[in-house]
C-alpha cells in the first residue's frame, strides 16, 4: 500500500507565507497614500545638486534637509546648497509643508502653484533664477507668515489680491524682483503685516491711504526704477504709528 503523504505543514506554511506578502503589500499602499514619497522622489527628478541621498529607494524622511513628523514631509531647508533645475508643479502637493527654504540657488522656470498647502508658514525663494509668479499664488496660504521673493529675474509683475488669503503675514520682501506699478491698497487690510520691503522695483505713487494706522513698523521702497518715483508720502509715513524704520 503507497504511503500517504500528510501535506497539513506545507500548506500552512504556504498559506502564512502568502498572508504576509498581503500584509506587506497592504502597508506599502497606506504609506504611499499617507506620506509624501512620490512628491519628493519627483523632486529629485527636477531638481540636480540635491543631497546624495535623496534616492528613491530610501525613505524621503531620512533624507538630509527634510524634515519629517508622522511620515509627512513639514519642512525642506536647501538654502545656498548649488541646486539647479526647476520646481515640479507636484511641489504643491506637500499638504504638511510648513516651511520651504530654497534660497540662494539657481532654481528657474515659474514658480508652482502652492494652493493646497494651508499649513505653510514660510518660503524663502530670494536669489534663485524664478522667472514668473503664477495668478493666484497666494490662494490658501492662509497660515502664510514670511515670504521673500527677492532677487529673482521676474517677468514684470504686480501683486494680486489674492495675497489677502495670506491673513496671517507678517513679512513680505520683494526687493528687486521687478514689481510695477502702484502700492496695492489692499496690502494695509493685512493687519498682521510688519515689514515689508519693496525697493528696487518700478513702483510708483500714490503711498495707500489703507497703510495709515497699519502696525507696520519697517517699511523699505527705496530706490525705485521706475519713471515716476514715489513721492508725496510724508502724510501716510507720519500716520503709520509703530514705524521705526523707512
Amino acid at each position: 500500500m503507497a504511503e500517504t503523504r500528510n501535506c497539513t505543514p506545507y500548506a500552512a506554511l504556504v498559506f502564512f507565507f502568502l498572508f504576509y506578502l498581503l500584509v506587506i503589500d497592504l502597508c506599502c499602499q497606506c504609506r504611499g497614500e499617507n506620506t509624501d514619497d512620490t512628491t519628493m522622489y519627483e523632486l529629485t527628478r527636477s531638481l540636480y545638486g540635491v543631497p546624495s541621498n535623496w534616492k528613491p529607494q530610501l525613505d524621503p524622511c531620512t533624507w538630509d534637509d527634510a524634515i519629517c513628523s508622522r511620515d509627512r514631509v513639514i519642512a525642506i531647508n536647501l538654502a545656498q546648497s548649488g541646486i539647479s533645475g526647476s520646481l515640479s508643479p507636484t511641489h504643491g502637493n506637500l499638504t504638511s509643508l510648513t516651511s520651504l527654504q530654497l534660497e540662494f540657488n539657481n532654481i528657474c522656470g515659474p514658480l508652482p502653484r502652492l494652493s493646497k498647502l494651508s499649513s505653510l508658514r514660510k518660503i524663502y525663494l530670494q536669489a534663485n533664477s524664478f522667472d514668473s509668479i503664477p495668478s493666484g499664488f497666494f490662494i490658501g496660504l492662509s497660515s502664510l507668515q514670511e515670504i521673500s521673493l527677492d532677487d529673482l529675474p521676474l517677468t514684470t509683475w504686480s501683486l494680486s489680491q489674492d495675497i489677502t488669503s495670506a491673513t496671517r503675514l507678517v513679512y513680505f520682501s520683494a526687493i528687486n524682483a521687478y514689481h510695477t506699478g502702484l502700492i496695492p491698497d489692499f496690502l494695509g487690510s493685512l493687519s498682521s503685516l510688519d515689514i515689508l520691503h519693496l525697493s528696487y522695483n518700478l513702483l510708483t505713487s500714490p503711498l495707500p491711504s489703507s497703510f495709515v494706522g497699519s502696525i507696520l513698523t519697517k517699511l523699505f521702497l527705496d530706490h525705485q526704477q521706475s519713471r515716476d518715483k514715489i513721492s508725496d508720502c510724508i502724510g501716510v509715513i507720519g500716520a503709520i504709528p509703530q514705524l521705526t524704520m523707512v
